[in-house]
């Protein structure tokens, strides 16, 4: 993962349920965690622990989450998560290596049973809160735990399909909570009016140019207008000036605000272009852009259909504007089997795609007008 990191792949091939992952993560390492999986409800629909579970193996609701950083003693943490109808998640197995794939510690928990040292490991008795271990000698076990605390709080997500804002938002005088519908982006700029002028470049950028205003009612309340620049008297609020214009300020919000977090902030976002033109889509690619080439960039993950934003990021690269190094851009997709499979491609200096970029890959468009152009030329002759 990397300051700017892109999934693409057609429907239904897994690209949701990374980004859902990170919510998934985020939500097990809070104080609180009641089980070592918290599935958070806008996540499992109704849903249960046996829902997520790989259909392949019936019966089998084990599965692994396996997580790598690139420096520091531990390199990778491996979880089995076990459950079943009727029983809380917990942590199974857990694998931790360190450079080289070398074994630096594995534990083992039957089901309602602290987790005991694996033969040949040091250590006694292993309980979690979440997916934290807790109170542990062990040095790898503990640098787990560090790293897992240290997500505590860093970790959003937005979902594809974002509420629209309210007319008028009144004022509670305290942060409100991490709404992955977007639905808190007003009061988040009412309680943090600093981040309404990084907000605003990217609706100033739109043709015509517009500005966004968060304007005070009565002492009591706001509302969040859009204004025509060139007609400032216009009064007209933002869920009035069109869908797209409304889905994308949660979008931005969020953005500002880890880039304010900086390194350690990972917002995920899905269909960050949601009913966007695709000149807006160029503005917003510009917007993410900045962010991931700041000095201390938080890692935004999107997840998205889009071929303009896509073309957006590799004219960044291209004008340098953006290093590549900075980006990450992955193709994903489903085999006959129902199993998903990930090829991460590299960009070029000049923005290209390298390697593993297949030739289908957003296609479509180009595939349809050759169609309409060979129809043509057979009418012609």
């Amino acid at each position: 993962m990397r300051p700017l990191t892109m999934l693409y792949g057609r429907n239904n091939s897994g690209k949701s349920a990374l980004a859902r992952a990170l919510r998934i993560v985020g939500a097990s390492v809070t104080e609180d965690a009641a089980s070592a999986l918290v599935v958070p409800p806008e996540i499992l629909r109704e849903g249960s622990f046996t829902d997520l579970a790989w259909q392949g193996d019936a019966g089998n609701y084990s599965f692994d989450l396996a997580l790598r950083w690139d420096d520091g003693e531990l390199r990778e943490a491996r979880y089995t998560l076990d459950g079943g109808p009727g029983r809380a998640a917990y942590v199974k197995e857990l694998f931790l290596k360190g450079e080289g794939g070398k074994l630096l510690w594995a534990g083992i928990a039957p089901a309602d049973h602290p987790m005991r040292p694996q033969a040949g490991h040091q250590g006694g008795e292993l309980r979690f809160v979440g997916l934290i271990p807790q109170e542990s000698d062990v040095p790898a076990v503990r640098a787990l735990a560090e790293r897992m605390r240290a997500l505590r709080g860093r970790v959003r997500w937005l979902d594809g399909v974002r509420a629209r804002p309210e007319r008028e938002i009144k004022r509670t005088g305290s942060l409100p909570r991490d709404a992955p519908d977007g639905s808190d982006a007003v009061r988040i700029l009412i309680e943090r009016p600093e981040l309404v002028s990084e907000v605003r470049r990217f609706y100033a950028e739109l043709d015509p140019p517009r500005d966004l205003e968060v304007m005070e009612v009565l002492d009591v309340a706001h509302r969040i207008l859009l204004t025509p620049k060139s007609r400032a008297s216009f009064r007209i609020d933002l869920v009035d000036a069109g869908e797209g214009m409304a889905q994308v300020l949660p979008v931005l919000v969020r953005a500002t605000v880890a880039a304010r977090e900086g390194l350690g902030s990972l917002l995920a976002v899905e269909e960050p272009e949601s009913h966007l033109h695709p000149d807006a889509q160029t503005i917003l690619a510009r917007f993410l852009c900045a962010i991931a080439a700041g000095q201390t960039p938080p890692t935004l993950m999107l997840e998205t259909h889009s071929r303009v934003f896509l073309l957006g990021v590799q004219l960044a690269i291209a004008e340098g504007r953006l290093p590549p190094d900075r980006v990450g851009l992955a193709w994903i997709d489903q085999d006959a089997t129902g199993r998903s499979h990930i090829t991460p491609v590299e960009l070029s200096p000049s923005g290209h795609p390298q390697a593993g970029w297949p030739s289908v890959a957003l296609g479509e468009d180009l595939r349809l007008a050759g169609e309409l152009a060979r129809l043509s030329m057979r009418r012609k002759s």
